[in-house]
Formats: C-alpha cells, structure tokens, sequence
C-alpha cells in the first residue's frame, strides 16, 4: 500500500497543476499582508485557515481529486494495473490519502508563510503553538469535508466540467451557510445543520477568533453564537463519520466504473 501511495504521489507531483496549486497558498496570506500593515497573529492564521483553506484549498482539492481518479480512464492504464496484485478499491484509498496530505502540506505551508509574514511586519508570535495546532485540525477537517464533493466527482466518472462546477458551487453553498444564524445557531443533534460539514467546521473554528480585536457588531453576534460553538472531539468525530461513509461508496462507485 505504501508503494501505491508513493507512485500515485510520484504522479501528482509531476503535473503542473499541482505546482500551480500548491502556489495558492501563498496567495491570501501575502494579500492580507500588504493590506492590513499592522495585522498580528491571529488574524493572519485566521485568513491562512479560512481564505486559503474554505476559498482555495477545497475546491482544489476537488479539481486534483478529479486528476488522480480520472487519469488511469483518460490514459487507458487501469486494465494494465488490474493484472498486478492492485486492487481498485487500494487504488481509490491511495489517492485519497494522496489527497490528505495534500491539505496538511499546503495548509502547513501556508502557516510557515504567516508565521514569516507576522516577523517581517514585527508582529508578536505568542501563541504560534496553539494556531500550529488549529491550522493542523483544519487542515484534517477540510480534506473531510472535501469527502462528499469527491463522492460526486466520482459518481459523474470523466466529467471535468462537472466537477469543477461542483467543486466551486459547493465551497460557496457551504461558505454562505456559515453566516446564516439558522445554520450556526441550531444546537447538535440529529438536523441537518449538525452534519453540514462547512457550517460545522467554522462552529468549532469562530471559538477560537480573538474578542479583543473584535468591533462591536462582531462581538455580539460573537456572543449570541458562543453557545453553539462545538468542541474539537465532537467536530472530529462528525466529520470523520461522514468522511468514512463518504469514501466507503467513493471505493464503491469506483470499482464500478472500472468494470465498466
């Protein structure tokens, strides 16, 4: 399995749109940076978490995920690979792990970019620990979340359009669920909101928005919202619920196609 991970990395990082992506990453912080000249912390690793990862990282995540599952049908090799002892469903597991880390390296880059950006600016870097280990988090929940935009690129099997379509209508159907109080605002149970996974993602990210900074407006909403906010063990148990069921019909739908 570790071979087939390393082949199917191998093959990422020879195309040049994974050069392309990965450079992103660099693209919100640096904006944030030249607009805001006496930004701290905070605030810059909130834009690396939430401009970088919810705008960008999602949906490129969709369009790579598209590449890898579409690529072995657009070159005719997946009969060739069935005669060695690689199974679809490995195959499928290997590009979405390739996927995984993916998100880790281009959200982790995207913190180095910040820490930088915040020491170039004279910015202090008390609490880099903690933003270290939100960024990390995020990173995870965005690769599930990503999960049930894939099910579909999957499902559509060679419809780039699709999955480009689909990719950018779902980072803004979930981007703009997050400021609606009926979305946030619902407390966990069994509803649709709870298992949202964008909306969900920023109830357990909004805990950690520094109060200080925040204007009055910001700070009532931020009030009203405190107690739906949901912790880090139940935002990861939900996310990697779905996440799990989400590749479980991926794996599925994939080894069917090949049959096709």
């Amino acid at each position: 399995m570790l071979k087939l991970i390393l082949c199917e990395f191998l093959k990422l990082k020879r195309k040049k749109l994974f050069g392309a992506a990965f450079l992103t990453t660099f693209i919100m912080p640096v904006f944030y940076a030249m607009l805001l000249k006496d930004g701290d912390l905070d605030n810059m690793m909130s834009t690396v978490r939430e401009e970088n990862g919810f705008m960008l990282l999602v949906p490129l995540s969709v369009i790579l995920a598209a590449n890898l599952f579409f690529e072995e049908h657009d070159c005719d090799t997946l009969k060739n690979l069935m005669c060695v002892p690689v199974t679809k469903g490995q195959l499928a597991m290997a590009k979405i792990f390739i996927l995984l880390l993916f998100d880790l390296s281009y959200m982790l880059v995207g913190f180095a970019v910040g820490i930088l950006l915040s020491i170039v600016s004279g910015a202090s870097l008390d609490g880099w620990e903690i933003q270290l280990f939100i960024t990390f988090c995020t990173s995870i929940l965005l690769w599930a979340a990503a999960m049930p935009c894939l099910l579909v690129v999957v499902w559509c099997n060679k419809s780039y359009i699709i999955s480009v379509i689909s990719a950018f209508a779902y980072m803004v159907i979930g981007y703009l669920m997050h400021i609606s109080d009926k979305i946030v605002m619902v407390p966990l149970g069994l509803n649709i909101p709870t298992f949202l996974p964008i909306p969900i993602i920023f109830r357990w990210l909004y805990q950690y928005h520094p109060t200080v900074v925040m204007g009055e407006e910001t700070l009532a909403f931020y009030t009203r919202f405190q107690p739906y906010f949901v912790s880090t063990p139940m935002v990861f148990a939900i996310m990697m619920a779905e996440a799990a069921v989400c590749m479980a019909l991926m794996v599925k739908v994939y080894q069917r196609n090949g049959d096709r």
